[in-house]
């Protein structure tokens, strides 16, 4: 299927929004919803996609290792009697394109598409169990790990937003209700917010319908703000995913190995909101901030206009213009 990159953007995650635990229901009792007629409100999720037609979609993965979600923009071929919302949910289960070098796929091995329905503005979403199983790349004991107890909540969270954030993109519908079952002839059942969130101790509470949470998109502030702080804190691992990459920086090492031959500390800074370009690839952001020079000698960046580019559909600091915040005149 091919994936035409084009550029979108991610940012910070918010642990569970609160939408997340409206609303009990008895874990066997069916969705009263799952037999209400199909809307349509909603085109393309109320009636199989016309054949030969190619639309444009919006699909959101996790960006690097971090706890935030980027973007893909691809194409999908509707010749398939199935509805747009089906095969977008289909894309995110299979992963991006192996050109988004820095997005990974979020759904375990094995996990299987049952069906996608929408009650008005609210689409329902029924995944295989295999969605709630062991992680890709996790050893066999994972259960007995709290380290992947905490990678496995973190992924599902992140899962379950990127088909939020898919299914509302252009407002083609409101909120996501997110159920697994064993196999298509089970009941859906609501899954256990403890599953997407490991410090939640309440078993009772079930993940409800959530809308678009937009603290997951990376803006260029966020951008900026995760270089400066991994920069403050010496932790050029974290800022990497966030840089532009060329020579002489084409990987982690070679950075890391440049960014400790710059003696420059950041002591303190503010970040602004930034504008974005009217073409939209491009942006400004505006920061304060005090360095420190290993002389101990102070400097103070007042108001400096820093740009942000997108690549590969993200907003990403290029390497020379963090090099001209630590080497001043």
């Amino acid at each position: 299927m091919k994936r035409l990159i084009l550029l979108a953007v991610t940012v910070a995650l918010s642990l569970v929004p609160e939408s997340f635990v409206h609303g009990m229901l008895p874990e066997t009792e069916r969705p009263a919803e799952w037999s209400a007629p199909v809307s349509r409100r909603v085109r393309y999720e109320a009636e199989p996609a016309v054949r030969g037609d190619i639309i444009d979609i919006t699909l959101y993965f996790r960006y690097a290792d971090t706890k935030y979600l980027g973007v893909e923009r691809s194409t999908i071929d509707l010749t398939r009697e199935e509805t747009v919302a089906t095969l977008m949910i289909s894309e995110l289960v299979s992963g991006p394109d192996a050109q988004s070098e820095r997005l990974s796929g979020l759904f375990p091995m094995g996990t299987r598409v049952i069906s996608v329905k929408t009650d008005g503005p609210t689409a329902f979403v029924t995944l295989s169990s295999e969605f709630l199983g062991r992680p890709d790349g996790a050893p066999l004991d994972w259960e007995e790990s709290d380290a992947w107890q905490t990678e496995a909540a973190l992924r599902r969270r992140l899962a379950f937003q990127s088909i939020v954030l898919s299914l509302t993109e252009g407002g083609q519908c409101q909120r996501v209700q997110l159920y697994t079952a064993e196999d298509d002839d089970s009941v859906p059942q609501r899954i256990p917010l403890y599953l997407l969130n490991d410090e939640e101790t309440d078993t009772t509470l079930r993940l409800a319908a959530c809308g678009r949470d937009e603290a997951l998109l990376i803006t260029p502030s966020i951008v900026m703000d995760r270089v400066l702080k991994a920069w403050k804190e010496k932790d050029w691992a974290s800022a990497y995913p966030f840089i532009h990459a060329g020579e002489p920086v084409s990987n982690l090492q070679s950075f890391e190995r440049e960014m400790k031959d710059q003696p420059v500390s950041l002591l303190s800074y503010t970040v602004s909101n930034g504008t974005i370009a009217v073409d939209g690839q491009s942006a400004t952001v505006v920061i304060d901030a005090e360095i420190q020079d290993a002389a101990g000698e102070r400097a103070q960046i007042a108001r400096e206009a820093v740009p942000v580019y997108r690549f590969q559909d993200n907003w990403m600091l290029e390497y020379e213009s963090l090099l001209s915040l630590m080497i001043r005149d």
